[in-house]
């Protein structure tokens, strides 16, 4: 049996690690790397591993740097069930139909500029989408749901069960039980560890010794604030605005996670005095079928998320203030408006979506605040804002900032130095397992190698292409 890593090796996009035994091969996740247009799409058209021999893929969670290539892998030949938790599979749905409008929104723009670069657009190099809804949903179609706990068989000689993550809604880390020849492994693979009190969900389940870990480390190489301490600054900013009364607070935030956690600390606030009541505006159609999945899957909230809920349902003052825009017009007319407005819009790293013409409207005025609430891979416009850079490209054209940008990374929910070390070190107790370190930029997990060396782990890997390892 062996691993083979086909994405997230020394970045934090693209998750797609195979497993191959007795003639199977099953993928853990499947996602699309994220990053420059350009390269982006040249990464993501081609597979290392022929989809038609491809029997099953195991999901971590709904992420599109987790899911996202999963429609590709259908329109290629895979033939195989899709396994995940029952949330998993309905935040997939809404990501993935939304990731083939961004997709062929994508491609609609390399053919202009390409257009434009040669005066004329030749048929044969015009870009197509890699794929559009039809493969989205025959990929659905192939989504099998489970619940947390319960042991599942994959394909023979590997049986899985999902343990809840505390990333986001449905989130899971996953155990599997592999045998070839007379011979079992245990495997476990973090997929997107969480944090010990996010809002909303619980608390992320301690993982399970193993004789193979593949682990991420996105945040390897540094501490987060607390959570408290990130609502608390998301409610000061909101303080700052009421002071200015005038402007905007802009928060690019994933819509699937971060932006109902958002909405979450806010209301909160609301209720408690904490902070006056603000119009907030969602203005994201993705966020807003995220966000009516989430209260579908009250089960899977801790307490204290079932009775803010409750207070929710039952108070007005936030629940008045709140906004969900459904058409172009709504967000365009918004920044006309000239109230003090909290907006919440994708995408999280500044990419796609409408946060961008917000942005291009409002990062010139002093009046600006933009709030960065997750993590910035390089070479994405967040990344850019956060390091300072001015002026910044954006939408085809130099953008000067004077707005000011603030980041807030307590509202991070991927666990962070400490937090993976507690969640880990166990495990080089009870096992010494043979580790694979993914999901993080070099800078990440080269020095989380080194804090795992002091405790107690010898065998570890850092993956960086597709090469065999043997297990």
């Amino acid at each position: 049996m062996h691993l083979r890593f086909h994405g997230a090796t020394g970045g934090t996009t693209g998750s797609c690690h195979e497993l191959a035994f007795d003639g199977r091969t099953v993928l853990l996740d499947c996602g699309l790397f994220q990053g420059r247009r350009q390269e982006s799409y040249e990464r993501n058209s081609r597979f290392a591993v022929d989809a038609s021999t491809v029997d099953a893929v195991v999901l971590s969670h709904a992420h599109i740097d987790h899911s996202g290539k999963l429609p590709m892998l259908v329109k290629l030949g895979f033939r195989g069930a899709i396994h995940a938790t029952a949330a998993t599979r309905d935040l997939a749905r809404a990501l993935l139909y939304d990731c083939a409008k961004i997709l062929a929104s994508d491609a609609e723009f390399m053919n202009r500029r390409l257009a434009a670069d040669r005066g004329r657009l030749d048929p044969k190099d015009e870009i197509l989408p890699l794929y559009g809804e039809d493969e989205v949903r025959a990929t659905l179609e192939r989504c099998v749901p489970h619940g947390y706990g319960a042991w599942f068989d994959v394909v023979p000689g590997l049986r899985v069960r999902f343990h809840d993550a505390g990333h986001i809604l449905g989130s899971a880390w996953i155990e599997a039980e592999v045998r070839e020849r007379g011979r079992s492994l245990r495997l476990v693979f973090t997929g997107d560890y969480g944090r010990k009190g996010l809002p909303i969900l619980r608390d992320p389940e301690p993982l399970a010794p193993c004789d193979v870990l593949v682990t991420e480390t996105t945040y390897g190489n540094r501490s987060h604030p607390s959570t408290g301490a990130g609502g608390e600054a998301l409610l000061e900013a909101v303080r700052r605005l009421e002071r200015r009364g005038r402007g905007r607070l802009l928060i690019p935030a994933f819509a699937v996670g971060r932006t109902q956690n958002l909405l979450y600390v806010l209301a909160r606030g609301v209720h408690d005095g904490s902070i006056p009541p603000v119009d907030v505006v969602v203005d994201s159609p993705l966020a807003t079928a995220a966000t009516a999945i989430l209260v579908d899957h009250t089960e899977l909230f801790d307490r204290e998320a079932l009775a803010e809920y409750r207070r929710y349902e039952a108070e007005p003052a936030f629940r008045d203030r709140l906004r969900f825009t459904a058409s172009v017009d709504e967000s365009k007319a918004l920044n006309r408006d000239p109230r003090p407005i909290v907006v919440i819009a994708a995408s999280g790293m500044c990419e796609s979506g409408r946060i961008l013409h917000h942005l291009a409207w409002n990062l010139p005025s002093p009046d600006t605040e933009v709030v960065i609430v997750g993590f910035q891979a390089e070479h994405t416009l967040g990344r850019r804002l956060v390091e300072g850079r001015n002026p910044v490209r954006l939408l085809g054209r130099e953008v000067e900032v004077r707005a000011r940008v603030t980041p807030m990374l307590g509202f991070s929910a991927h666990a962070d130095r400490e937090e993976l070390l507690a969640a880990l070190a166990p495990l080089a107790r009870a096992s010494d397992p043979r580790t694979f370190l993914v999901h993080g930029e070099d800078t990440a997990r080269v020095p989380f190698e080194a804090l795992l060396r002091e405790r107690g782990f010898t065998r570890i890997e850092l993956p960086s292409d597709a090469r065999t390892w043997a297990l």
